[in-house]
């Protein structure tokens, strides 16, 4: 990283900025001390030039001044990264985009999250397999979870499902304050690294291999057989890692009411955890997530395309979501990290020109659902509230907010970095 934009969208665009201008800098920024574009270029040229404690106090600094510019965060990120710290980068970005969701440039920052969050997860599946001897031999981490990909039977153009059930189970475990969540990519990098198929992750013994590789208490493993024109049953396990299997709920309904049995599925699991959830958890978890079954069908594709790499994809599929209800703010936020990073991919070495790039000309996002997936959103428009009669479930409505949807508290444990949900 080798630079960063100062100037406002729409005028000239900046040169990169480079270790050369550092004494100019440093006297432009003397005689003018509450210029904080001026402290931030000098932090990106000073992390140019390799200096990156210098360049983390004058980016510092310009925060003072400057708290929701973007930059900063870029600045202080990308020094974290040069020092191998992608968990500390990844919070750095991802504090700032929750706090500040919609300034100038943090598309940028919710795509360089992406970055260090991938890097960082397959460092740790590495990491994590290499101390396997080691780490299987520690007690794991009291009251964390790790959610497996969903299994999915049935339809084969609806695979996507097995990432965005998962993520949906996730995020709403997540609204519970005793628990503590594994990040969905952290679990994959390790089954990526494993390199089992489908039928391999939904084996009991694997879950709880995985479990203790990642030092989680339990492991949540879910199967959905699904047919659009036929009845759709849900089911998930808690897995220990000691092998015990129980059994955390079950559901049955059909297509159209898909969201509703995710909901029914994480209640259950809530009562298999041993946890009694309040008013106010159920009701979070209530109006957690998308309103449309369209919306997230194309959002768990775009989830897929975001794992295999594809940010093109992942940015058409996360707009069709977005088009489909404006109020799902994963998808909003998703469709920003995934519609910058190839911006910063094509210019590895200069976020200034990038970030411009980002700014000023955003790609616009192609029709997402394709094939049968496109088929299956024809008709559907299933909202929370629909099994309302049959199972209890409460149709309150909102939207969710960026904090709820938050990822970026760190801990570290047996020289296992693991990024975990920011709890509510």
């Amino acid at each position: 990283m080798s630079g960063l934009v100062v100037a406002c969208a729409g005028g000239p665009r900046p040169s990169p900025v480079t270790p050369a201008e550092i004494p100019a800098l440093k006297a432009q920024a003397t005689q003018q001390p509450t210029n904080a574009q001026v402290r931030f270029r000098l932090a990106a040229a000073l992390m140019a030039a390799g200096q990156c404690d210098s360049a983390v106090v004058v980016a510092n600094a310009g925060q003072v001044l400057a708290p929701a510019e973007a930059l900063g965060p870029m600045v202080i990120g990308g020094c974290q990264e040069k020092d191998g710290r992608y968990d500390l980068a990844f919070a750095t970005y991802t504090d700032f985009a929750n706090k500040y969701p919609e300034v100038r440039g943090v598309a940028a920052v919710r795509a360089l999250a992406q970055f260090a969050l991938r890097t960082q997860a397959t460092q740790t599946a590495k990491l994590a397999l290499a101390r396997e001897s080691t780490l299987t031999t520690l007690a794991p981490e009291p009251a964390t979870v790790a959610v497996l990909p969903v299994t999915i039977a049935g339809d084969s153009s609806l695979q996507p499902l097995s990432r965005g059930l998962a993520e949906l189970m996730l995020t709403d475990l997540a609204m519970v304050r005793s628990l503590r969540l594994l990040e969905r990519i952290q679990v994959g990098a390790l089954l990526d690294e494993l390199k089992l198929g489908q039928s391999g992750r939904a084996d009991a013994s694997t879950a709880a291999r995985v479990g203790r590789l990642l030092r989680a208490e339990r492991m949540v493993q879910g199967v959905a057989t699904i047919t659009q024109n036929g009845p759709v049953r849900m089911s998930a396990a808690v897995v220990r890692g000691d092998g015990d299997v129980r059994t955390g709920a079950e559901a049955n309904g059909t297509f159209k009411q898909l969201l509703d049995l995710e909901k029914q599925i994480v209640f259950g699991l809530a009562t298999e955890l041993g946890i009694q959830l309040t008013e106010a958890e159920r009701q979070r978890i209530l109006r957690q997530g998308p309103k449309n079954l369209a919306a997230f069908l194309a959002y768990s594709k775009g989830l897929e395309a975001l794992d295999r790499g594809d940010y093109r994809g992942a940015a058409a599929a996360f707009a069709a979501a977005v088009r489909a209800d404006p109020s799902f703010q994963s998808a909003v936020e998703q469709q920003q990290a995934a519609e910058a990073a190839p911006a910063l991919q094509a210019t590895p070495g200069d976020l200034t020109t990038a970030l411009e790039t980002v700014v000023q000309n955003p790609p616009p996002a192609e029709q997402a659902a394709d094939g049968a997936l496109r088929q299956a959103t024809v008709d559907v428009s299933a909202t929370v509230g629909d099994l309302t009669t049959q199972s209890g479930i409460s149709s309150t409505v909102s939207n969710t907010t960026p904090e709820s949807q938050g990822i970026s508290s760190v801990i570290q444990a047996s020289g296992i970095i693991r990024i975990i949900f920011r709890r509510p």
